[in-house]
């Protein structure tokens, strides 16, 4: 079985991981899905099914590195590529050389009409730039932004550089580093696929930079490489969002990541996921605002059971991740899943509704585990509030947080911000 689907329907290239028997996804190490999608574009080209066009629109569940592969492969068979972003109801030309279809325009999912949103930020919301021998490409802390102009911004920058000369190709491999985006990622693989002899990309679960594009015989896609130049602070600070089901784990995990994102102070080694199998991915939030019936959809198809199987694998990620901060949550059960998962992490904030809830998940916490976590917060989820109380004062902060609500964006709750501060506070 490949560890990654690629299966072309008309004028769209359906991707995603494989479904087990028991319905759960199949979700491979980086490099493996690297690999898998490099080789089944290669079969799929040599057997004339991808024969280039004018527009190939690719929808699915794709990875950051994998962009990058699937980029060089297809890039030069078609005018214009374009990817879907459910946050925004609509494929985003990613690669174009051909009129019809600028860099970031939007292509609906439903009516099939082409748009370009102008920009909102006057800075730029993505920014390229050498560390050491590092090239990083990033999105700029602290910006709230659609995917399109981001990657608009990507473009600008990138062009910026290489105008300067700054990017002068080579035979050695390109290492790039950063939090960056599928959108942003397909553009930068298409532009620098043959400037170098082959692009490595780090991956955090990995602890390593991966091979994504080679033209050389010394390297191969989904080669790891070893570098001592992976991100590394000064702490590996991992703290963990727990509590019981239905208190609005998520929508604070997607406004305390926000929030953290926006203080000015913020290291760029910071990283959030997901620790539970419900489906809630990083674009649940902003596609159930836009279109609440995709949104439904994609949950379903993306959730998983919480079987042992992921928890360790889940708990494997976390332990691989050597960011200075991460940030995860888990499913709402002191569970024997939910132990292995969370005996991974450093802290832990609990989100509750009762004090019930409180003494049980501290008692979790501090002595089901394999070593006691420190508790950060403890935070009491008030959905018919109008606003968030909050003590400050003590070794831990307490209070309410009002109306977590799915769609909403909470990162300007003040118990939030003042959460954001607390976690930030524990990498110094």
């Amino acid at each position: 079985m490949n560890c990654y689907n690629i299966q072309l329907e008309g004028d769209t290239l359906k991707v995603g991981f494989p479904i087990a028997a028991n319905g759960d996804p199949i979700i491979a190490p980086g490099d493996r899905i690297v690999e898998c999608a490099g080789k089944q574009l290669e079969q799929m080209i040599a057997a004339g099914e991808l024969k280039g066009g004018n527009l190939l629109k690719i929808y699915g569940r794709i990875s950051v590195l994998a962009s990058y592969t699937i980029a060089h492969q297809l890039g030069h068979l078609y005018r214009a590529i374009a990817v879907s972003d459910t946050r925004l109801g609509a494929y985003v030309t990613v690669i174009s050389s051909s009129p019809e279809y600028a860099i970031g325009s939007r292509i609906d999912f439903e009516t099939g009409e082409v748009k370009e949103v102008p920009n909102v930020w006057e800075e730029p919301t993505f920014l390229i730039y050498w560390e050491n021998d590092i090239l990083i490409a990033r999105i700029n802390n602290g910006k709230q932004v659609d995917g399109d102009e981001i990657l608009r911004d990507a473009k600008t920058q990138l062009e910026s550089l290489m105008d300067s000369g700054g990017l002068p190709g080579g035979k050695q491999p390109l290492q790039i580093n950063g939090r960056t985006t599928v959108l942003a990622s397909f553009y930068l693989g298409s532009q620098l696929a043959h400037k170098y002899s082959s692009i490595a990309v780090f991956d955090p679960k990995l602890e390593s930079y991966v091979v994504t594009i080679s033209h050389s015989p010394d390297y191969r896609v989904g080669q790891m490489l070893a570098s001592g130049d992976t991100p590394q602070g000064n702490k590996n600070v991992k703290v963990v969002l727990c509590g019981p089901a239905n208190a609005g784990k998520t929508v604070l995990r997607d406004g305390l990541k926000n929030a953290i994102y926006k203080l000015e102070l913020t290291s760029d080694d910071f990283y959030a996921i997901s620790g539970c199998p419900d489906g809630d991915g990083s674009f649940f939030t902003e596609t159930v605002k836009n279109n609440p019936s995709l949104a439904k959809q994609l949950k379903a198809e993306y959730k998983a059971r919480f079987t042992p199987e992921f928890a360790d694998s889940r708990a494997q990620d976390i332990q691989r991740i050597k960011n200075s901060l991460l940030l995860f949550d888990v499913g709402g059960k002191m569970s024997a899943e939910n132990q292995i998962i969370m005996s991974s992490a450093t802290h832990a904030v609990i989100l509750a509704k009762t004090p019930a809830d409180v003494i049980d998940w501290k008692h979790f916490c501090e002595n089901q585990l394999r070593k006691p976590l420190q508790i950060v917060a403890v935070i009491y989820s008030d959905y018919h509030g109008k606003e968030d109380i909050l003590d400050d004062s003590g070794e831990i902060l307490t209070g309410k947080v009002h109306h977590l609500e799915r769609g909403e964006d909470v990162s300007d709750r003040p118990m939030v911000k003042a959460l954001a501060e607390r976690i930030i506070k524990l990498t110094n």
